[in-house]
């Protein structure tokens, strides 16, 4: 049984991939209770591993701990090449592989050009370019900003008189301390996709899709709607994406 996991920078999720490809029911824990989770358990049952790690080497030898004897374990990494699409980072090696394993299941979803956004701790907003000529794709790059409670704890944490709790709402003109904290959070995350697919678009004369995974997909769909209308939000892209990857480690 091959199992994927996808260890970001607060949660670690997890699926066994079916005979099909597919991924079964996902699974998730805290970073910090990752040992004392069910993945003991579902370990127990693999044969093989491929894991996406973002959270460092102390998570990385605690999960090699974890691993039942015998069990091949894959610490994936960005490659020039995978799945067929291109890596244009430098070094190649140095992508997180959460983005890239989210770039290769948007392009397999996809097959045309896309903005792909991982909104978690932190937000990835990635370039996904499709030659008309030779249909064969290559990832261009992407930015990193914080994720939309990283931004709001920022503001918090480092201004006087400013609310601990993110309880305000998005709001065209805030008229309040809290609303007002919330919607210029959420309001740079779509600016600063809006530039993106924009650059995009004119890169490639096609207009893109947005494509969106994370714990904060949904909000951030929500507030891209009224701007942009090819926005799709997928569940566990980089779990899928590192199903996808499993031919790349034989």
């Amino acid at each position: 049984m091959l199992i994927v996991i996808d260890v970001g920078n607060t949660r670690t999720k997890w699926s066994q991939v079916q005979e099909d490809g597919s991924l079964g029911a996902m699974q998730v824990a805290t970073n910090a209770r990752m040992a004392t989770s069910a993945l003991k358990k579902t370990l127990k049952q693999a044969n093989k591993v491929i894991i996406a790690n973002v959270a460092g080497e102390a998570i990385a030898k605690q999960l090699t701990e974890m691993m039942p004897y015998g069990v091949e374990v894959v610490f994936a990494t960005a490659q020039a090449e995978a799945c067929g699409v291109n890596n244009q980072y430098q070094p190649n090696e140095t992508l997180g592989i959460d983005r890239w394993a989210a770039v290769i299941a948007a392009w397999h979803m996809n097959k045309q050009p896309s903005i792909i956004i991982n909104a978690g701790t932190a937000i990835t907003i990635d370039a996904l370019f499709r030659d008309a000529k030779t249909k064969k794709s290559t990832y261009l790059g992407g930015t990193m900003i914080p994720g939309l409670d990283l931004m709001y704890r920022s503001l918090a944490d480092n201004t006087a008189n400013l609310p601990p709790d993110a309880s305000g709402n998005f709001s065209v003109f805030p008229n309040n301390t809290q609303d007002a904290m919330q919607t210029g959070c959420m309001n740079a995350v779509v600016g600063a996709v809006v530039l993106q697919l924009k650059q995009l678009e004119k890169h490639c004369a096609f207009l893109p899709k947005v494509i969106i995974s994370g714990g904060d997909a949904v909000k951030i769909a929500e507030a891209l709607k009224p701007q942009l209308k090819r926005v799709v939000i997928a569940e566990n892209l980089v779990l899928q994406g590192l199903a996808l990857l499993q031919k790349e480690y034989v």
